[in-house]
């Protein structure tokens, strides 16, 4: 069965080209959001599972993990959804197929799919407010990056520790002999480049991450200018261009 192609466009984008795939049965259709230069790559195809994830140029230059810290705070909360975790309050009551967010050495990106259309429409909102609105409150980057706390949590006069979802993770994940020889390679490899860092972060420096550098992070780096978007599945490219604006883009207009 031939993949749906609509060949609606909303007026707050530019159709830049399109491809036919027939070894994959879809279309890859390419277009420009004209206010912010944010991209869209559809791949339109007979398929009632649907996908949406968007993605940010993301160049952390040391190894306190801003971007995989920011990573997890964005979605603590958002204008739209100031509530504690979302993120997570969705994962439990969704329909989702898929849900989660990824931290790699130049992009971070926050997919998700879904079988049903109303659930597919909520995740999109707040996914998209949780990326481009994020409240990203001091507490929760005490969370989610690094905090300290007294050994034992009850007794003052145990001793102060380093705690935090990242910082846990990546003494896990840097503990692997693997992770030490790839992130030592790369570090001699790429000397001048975001490569030469640990985008996941080094325990070690995760703790020199301030608050203060985490904003600058996210106002640099998290705007649609520097964002792709894309999409699969059977919903047209038009109804998720009007979605988009109104959710997120036509609030940059200004």
């Amino acid at each position: 069965m031939a993949a749906v192609i609509d060949n609606a466009t909303h007026p707050a984008f530019e159709k830049l080209r399109s491809h036919r795939i027939d070894t994959l049965n879809l279309d890859v259709e390419e277009y420009r959001h004209k206010k912010t230069g944010a991209r869209h790559l559809h791949l339109a195809a007979d398929n009632d599972e649907n996908v949406f994830f968007v993605a940010l140029r993301t160049f952390p230059m040391d190894s306190t993990g801003v971007a995989h810290v920011l990573e997890h705070t964005a979605l603590c909360g958002s204008e739209r959804y100031p509530v504690r975790d979302p993120f997570f309050m969705m994962i439990r009551r969704s329909l989702n197929t898929f849900m989660n967010a990824f931290t790699s050495s130049d992009w971070t990106a926050y997919p998700f799919a879904s079988m049903n259309r109303k659930d597919f429409d909520n995740l999109l909102s707040v996914y998209l407010d949780s990326v481009f609105f994020s409240k990203l409150d001091p507490l929760d980057f005490a969370q989610e990056g690094h905090r300290l706390e007294f050994e034992t949590p009850d007794d003052p006069s145990t001793d102060l520790v380093y705690k935090g979802v990242v910082y846990n993770e990546m003494k896990g994940a840097m503990s692997s002999a693997t992770s030490q020889l790839w992130q030592n390679l790369s570090s001699h490899l790429f000397p001048t480049t975001t490569y030469h860092y640990n985008s996941g972060g080094e325990p070690d420096h995760i703790v020199d991450l301030s608050y203060d550098d985490l904003i600058r992070f996210y106002r640099h780096h998290y705007h649609p200018s520097n964002a792709i978007f894309a999409t699969y599945g059977n919903i047209p490219a038009h109804e998720h261009h009007e979605r988009f604006e109104e959710l997120a883009l036509k609030r940059f207009d200004k």
